[in-house]
């Protein structure tokens, strides 16, 4: 009998890669889509040793073709029984001086192609007996970030729709969980780098570092496991600590004035 089969977006970067890796490692099969051509066929040489992985290349703003992509990719390579929707993207600016096409980017990629990749892949989980879901949410659907209205929004639409998604499927054995990272420290987000931000910043994460992309990775695979069969409905924050724990002494702490 084959291994199960992953489908993750996103999955040429960062969390996404990781995450490739992570489930590889695990005697998963997995598929592999993004939009970046160069960075999946980098994958594909990393992960070659392996064995499992195909990679896809996508544009996930293309709603109308998501479903006969879907179905193809199923066709050949059978039923997709976990799946990871990874992809998001961020483009802001105030919000008087947005334009309808960054709010639209950012619903589009963040919410309106998750829900398709839902609508079109829970009926093949169902057939196969179950699976598992997670969509990747961000500590921004629960804490505000200036210039940001877009994507804070789009990721608090994508807890909403998997909190339901969670419900209507429950019946068929699929779950459906999110993840929320807080600051992860990949190449995408080179501005968390820079050495005041990154000394300011760090006060506010009570375990006094970033994350990492195999941070989440761990929690998504868990997620995903046969471990977490009895989770459904869920987002996991994983922010070190950030959100729970605002009033931790680090915060506070005024250089020159430690006794």
């Amino acid at each position: 009998m084959s291994a199960p089969l992953a489908l993750v977006t996103g999955a040429a970067g960062g969390i996404g890669r990781a995450t490739v890796t992570r489930l590889l490692g695990d005697g998963l099969r997995v598929l592999a889509l993004d939009l970046d051509a160069e960075g999946l066929s980098r994958l594909a040489g990393k992960e070659q040793a392996e064995g499992g992985l195909a990679t896809c290349e996508f544009d996930l703003t293309d709603i109308a073709g998501t479903g006969d992509l879907l179905q193809g990719l199923v066709k050949r390579h059978g039923p997709v029984t976990r799946l990871v929707l990874n992809a998001g993207v961020w483009p802001g600016g105030p919000i008087v001086d947005m334009s309808d096409e960054v709010w639209d980017l950012n619903l589009a990629v963040n919410v309106t192609s998750p829900f398709a990749f839902l609508r079109a892949l829970a009926p093949v989980m169902a057939g196969a007996g179950g699976g598992a879901v997670v969509c990747v949410a961000s500590r921004n659907a629960y804490r505000s970030s200036t210039n940001n209205a877009a994507y804070d929004a789009s990721k608090a639409a994508l807890v909403g729709l998997m909190r339901t998604a969670a419900g209507e499927f429950a019946g068929h054995r699929i779950r459906v969980n999110a993840v929320s990272p807080g600051v992860i420290s990949t190449p995408a987000t080179p501005e968390v780098e820079e050495p005041l931000f990154k000394a300011a910043y760090l006060k506010q994460i009570p375990l006094d570092r970033y994350g990492t992309a195999e941070d989440i990775a761990a929690v998504i695979a868990f997620l995903l496991s046969d471990d977490a069969g009895f989770l459904t409905g869920q987002d996991v924050i994983v922010d070190g600590g950030q959100i729970a724990c605002q009033d931790n002494g680090r915060f506070m702490e005024i250089p020159g004035l430690r006794g």
